[in-house]
């Protein structure tokens, strides 16, 4: 195993920008390409952009690091034309040493890997595979920055991220993980508005929804944004199944808007929310037929919280139809054609900002600039399972003192996880599903 791998793993460092998968698994491959995702593209939120114009060197020498382990002959660095200082910085710091940046549009989801590693690569990862099957790796910006961490002994104990919305003074910082989401909103000045509070944790489009500000930051949160309660984004989230499949079963004409935006779609895969939507109640029989149309969904919810013109839920239609596929276990063969984007695919991209608009947000357009302010919380909570695999093994008890790094939680025995160190110095009060540390 490579010395950074190995780093990696102990640093219990897992991807920043997505659903936390380890690392170290990730870097343990042969490459021709890194890809650093700094195409940050959910509506308000700016943690990586802040990230890359505070700590460009970091992100550099990440970059480094990973390109020297995987064996990477190119660097490139994937980030959004519109954020030009941040631009300036990287071309300040990669000078001439072989750096790449690519300038994406302002569209969502630039930052979703099939997307990216076409729009810099020109390649398309085979159906159901990844990046690694056309010779790239694709690592988010805060990723990187950790991984420059990690190679200097210093473990993942914190996370950038943005609170915006209907908040007084929208603002990114770095906080101890374990800090809840309520103390962000205090530090945020609280909400813009009165009444109870609900969170959109991950962001407008694939974000879910925190009631209880209690609830921690983890390795894998990006922010917060923090709608009205009687905005349509907190509605359509508390829309239960049976009311989405009654909904759409009675109102979907079978307009085909939501796969003629569909990013995966337009790449060229067989992907089709329209198709999906039959297998709500008005297929019968040919209902396990029409759920294939689902299987390369990337859940990215442009099918449902923009092209439909009917507010339906394509999206959770392809949701359930993945369920039902795993559950029955059922085949799925790609089709027997070469796959090609559509060559509508360059002109048919959403800007962030009509997103915007279509979402509401624009009276909450605001910038979310980073502040350093040291912030210590007097209590975190640290779930064992906060990556994609299995939950750490806590290597503490209550009554336990520990400091900010400590390991706190191992990976199982021949089991894909990560590890989990304190986030800051104090007690262990709780040892279950999670780790409770109180400060000193």
């Amino acid at each position: 195993m490579h010395k950074l791998v190995e780093q990696v793993k102990e640093a219990g460092v897992v991807g920043a920008g997505g659903a936390g998968f380890p690392a170290y698994v990730k870097f343990d491959v042969n490459v021709e390409i890194l890809l650093a995702n700094g195409a940050e593209c959910e509506p308000l939120l700016y943690k990586d952009k802040e990230l890359m114009l505070h700590f460009p060197e970091h992100v550099k020498k990440g970059m480094e690091l990973v390109s020297d382990s995987v064996g990477a002959s190119r660097k490139i660095l994937g980030i959004k034309a519109k954020n030009h200082e941040a631009i300036g910085q990287f071309r300040r710091v990669f000078g001439n040493s072989g750096f790449e940046i690519f300038e994406m549009g302002d569209y969502y989801p630039a930052g979703d890997e099939y997307v990216l590693v076409y729009e810099a690569t020109q390649r398309l990862i085979p159906y159901g595979g990844y990046p690694v099957d056309v010779g790239c790796v694709v690592s988010n910006v805060e990723t990187l920055l950790n991984v420059a961490n990690a190679a200097e002994s210093k473990p993942l104990t914190e996370k950038f991220v943005t609170i915006a919305g209907a908040v007084n003074k929208p603002i990114t910082l770095k906080v101890p993980i374990g800090t809840s989401a309520g103390e962000l909103l205090r530090l945020a000045d609280g909400p813009s508005f009165d009444g109870e509070v609900a969170l959109l944790e991950g962001g407008a489009m694939m974000g879910t929804l925190v009631t209880d500000l209690s609830s921690p930051v983890t390795k894998t949160t990006g922010g917060y944004i923090v709608p009205p309660r009687e905005h349509i984004l907190i509605r359509r989230r508390n829309q239960s199944l049976p009311e989405i499949k009654k909904i759409g079963q009675s109102a979907c004409d079978q307009c085909t808007y939501c796969t003629e935006f569909c990013p995966r779609y337009l790449l060229g895969y067989e992907i089709e929310p329209h198709k999906v939507m039959r297998t709500l109640g008005f297929a019968g029989e040919k209902a396990d037929f029409w759920s294939k149309f689902a299987i390369n969904c990337c859940e990215c919810n442009l099918c449902s919280l923009f092209a439909c013109p009917e507010d339906l839920d394509p999206k959770q239609a392809c949701v359930r139809s993945k369920v039902n596929i795993r559950v029955k276990n059922l085949p799925y063969t790609p089709p027997d054609r070469p796959l090609a984007a559509h060559p509508l695919q360059a002109d048919r991209k959403v800007s962030i900002k009509r997103l915007t608009r279509k979402l509401g947000l624009m009276p909450y357009n605001r910038p979310a600039e980073y502040t350093e302010n040291g912030f210590q919380p007097k209590q975190v909570v640290l779930p064992l399972k906060q990556h994609f695999g299995y939950p750490a093994v806590p290597l503490v008890k209550t009554g336990d003192t520990v400091t900010a790094g400590q390991k706190i939680g191992a990976i199982p025995k021949g089991k894909i996880g990560a590890t989990l160190h304190a986030s800051i110095d104090g007690r262990v009060t709780h040892v279950g599903e999670e780790i409770r540390i109180e400060s000193a």
